[in-house]
Formats: structure tokens, sequence, C-alpha cells
């Protein structure tokens, strides 16, 4: 029988990853049916990275140094619910909606990485278990993936009311999970800047980042581009819900597969997974293919986000795991959104979709063998191994 606490957070992060699933995977097919271009929806779509530039690292200083993570937590979880109205409020018309998702994203980029600060410290206490607990944001995503697709190919204006309802459980959610203290609050300030002088950290980072923009524009644009190619929204909806399951079983197996190949070959074997993925797109985008790429997202982003997490965790003090858990997000989401979102808007805009997916699958091929060659050559990561994590 599954304790209180686990069953508050394992609903919790089914609620944040269903809004995720509700706004993120159709904001832009909204905007598209409201007239606006391509590169506008890229600039609009990745206006909560450039936020998160500045707001990510001060939402986890400020996490780290109040009396409770969880305070941080229920602002951010109740001011979305709310800031999500302004988006119909301000039409089709640029400047509005600009402000609008910079309001909406300045609370709702906190709330991912801040979750996974305070579960993952009460995995540590062992109240849970984190990669558990991960699972279950999958199955809301799943879930709300094929529900959403049928709903919103007749009713897509109620993405905001199902975004807000979702984002409010998430709130009151948040007042039942265990509380854990900001290790800044009374004792000593560390600065975030010492965070980088980790070597492996900064490494991982880079390799993330340049992977990460590939998803930034995937993310921003997929919906858009297959839609374009003929594909459905229901086959949309069903693509994105078996993206979610195929994440399942390297959340369920994940300490399995980090004790026995490392960090090192997980991430090897990732990058390999991104550039196979951006090559359906570029070259045989058909209905099929289009759920191929979905089988195959379970081997991309969330691998790098379980092992940064996991990293994190372990190697980065106490006084800054809510803030190293918040640059994760910013390299992982909002970096990667920025280049791939907003810049790939542009140059998709001039050059096609397709052409934008080809030169994202040469970058993939060639991160993956950068990564290899330098740790292969400085030996960075082949000797961390399970009991030095």
């Amino acid at each position: 029988m599954p304790s209180k606490n686990v069953t508050i957070l394992a609903i919790f992060y089914a609620f944040v990853y269903m809004s995720i699933g509700t706004f993120s995977s159709y904001i832009g097919i909204y905007m598209t049916e409201a007239g606006i271009g391509h590169s506008e929806i890229g600039i609009l779509t990745s206006i909560g990275a450039v936020i998160g530039l500045v707001a990510q690292p001060i939402w986890g200083v400020l996490s780290d140094r109040a009396k409770t993570k969880n305070q941080i937590l229920m602002i951010c979880t109740l001011c979305a619910s709310l800031a999500v109205w302004l988006i119909p409020w301000a039409g089709n018309l640029f400047v509005p909606l600009l402000i609008a998702m910079a309001l909406f994203s300045l609370f709702q980029i906190a709330i991912n990485p801040l979750s996974d600060a305070i579960t993952l410290e009460l995995s540590s206490k062992g109240v849970v278990r984190f990669s558990s607990i991960r699972t279950f944001g999958s199955v809301g995503y799943a879930i709300v993936s094929v529900a959403a697709g049928w709903l919103f190919a007749e009713h897509l204006n109620t993405i905001f009311l199902i975004t807000s309802l979702i984002m409010f459980g998430c709130f009151l959610l948040s007042l039942g999970i265990p509380k854990v203290a900001g290790h800044q609050s009374g004792g000593k300030k560390v600065n975030l800047v010492s965070i980088f002088k980790n070597r492996q950290l900064v490494i991982l980072y880079a390799y993330t980042l340049s992977l990460s923009i590939a998803m930034g524009f995937l993310f921003s644009f997929q919906a858009i581009y297959s839609k374009e190619q003929g594909i459905s929204m229901e086959v949309i909806g069903i693509g994105l819900a078996i993206g979610s399951f195929s994440q399942f079983p390297f959340m369920i197996f994940f300490q399995r597969f980090y004790d026995r190949f490392g960090i090192r070959n997980i991430l090897l074997f990732s990058g390999l997974i991104h550039t196979l993925r951006w090559c359906l797109y570029a070259f045989a985008l058909t209905p099929f293919t289009y759920i191929l790429s979905w089988v195959l997202h379970g081997g991309t982003y969330i691998l790098f986000y379980m092992c940064l997490a996991e990293y994190v965790n372990t190697y980065v003090v106490k006084e800054l795991k809510a803030s190293g858990q918040m640059l994760n997000s910013l390299i992982q989401l909002s970096v990667g959104k920025i280049i791939g979102g907003m810049l790939g808007g542009v140059y998709a805009a001039h050059f096609g979709f397709q052409s934008a997916f080809l030169v994202l699958a040469v970058m993939g091929g060639l991160s993956t063998v950068a990564f290899y060659m330098v740790d292969r050559r400085y030996g960075v990561f082949a000797k961390l191994d399970s009991s030095q994590l």
C-alpha cells in the first residue's frame, strides 16, 4: 500500500506533466490557426526560454534560501494557473501575446526543476523513489496527450481552461508535499558560480546543450510540420502518448542501467538515438515514421534528464541543489529552446522544416562523436562508475 507522501507526489507529477502535454504540445497549432507566422511562433514559444535564462537561476537561489523549497513551489503553481488566461486575452496581437507568454513562463519554468529538487532530496532520505515518482509524470503526459489530441481537434480554445485547472490542481497538491528545507536559509551563502568548477558537469552541460537545441526545435514545431505533411491531430496525439510511454522502461530501470553501463555509455547511446530521430523527420516523415520517432523518444530527452538530475543531486553541495536542478532545466530546455525554437523558426521560415531537421541530424552526430572523443582523450567519465556515485 503506497504511503500518503508517495500518492501525493505521484499525482502531483502526473498533473505537472499533464499541463505540459496540454499546453506546450498544442500551443503552436493554436497560434497557427490564429494566423501567426512561423517566425513569430518561434519567438512566442521560445520567450519562456529567454525568461528562464534570468528567472531560473533566481528561482533556484530563492528556493535554496527560503525556509522551505515548498513555499516557492506553491507560489509558482498558483500563479501559473492564473497567468495562462492572459494568452487568450491577448488575441492574435504579437506584442500582447509576447508579454502574456512571458508572464506565464515566468512561473511555469520553475515548477519542474523545483519539483525535482524536492523529490530527489526526499528520495535520498528514503521517503520516496525519484525514478518511480517521475514515471507518473510520463503517465499523466501520455493520458492527456491522447485525450487532448481528440479534444483539441474540435475545441482548440479549451487548451487554456484545461491547463489552468490542472495547474491549480498542482497548487492544491503542493500543500501536502513533505517539507524540504532551503539549505541556505540560516547557514552560509554559497555563490552559484562555484557550481561550474566541476569539469565533468561543464562537459555534460555542453553535450546536453548541443542535443537540446534539436529538442527545442522539435517541441516548438513538430506538430506544425507534421500537420503540414498530412498527419492528423489524432495521430499527433497518439504519437505524443507513445513517446511518453516509451520513457517508462528507462525511468523504471534507470538505476540498473546507470549502475551497469555508466553515465558515458548511456549518453552516447542517447546521442545516437537523437540523431536517428532527426533523420526520420528529415527524410521520411509519414504516419508510420512519425509514430516510430516517438517510440524512439524514450532514448532521448529522459536519459539526459535523469543523468543530470542524479549527477547534480549527488555531486553538487546541498546548499546549491535547487540551483543545480534549475541549471539543468535552463540548459536542457531554456537555452536549447531559444536556439532551437527561436533561431530554428527563422531558419525554417527561409529554408523549410525538412532542411532544418537535416541540419539538426548532422549536429547530433557530430556532438555525439565529439563527446566520445573528449572522454577518450581525457578520460573524464571513463572511470566514473556507480561506486563513485
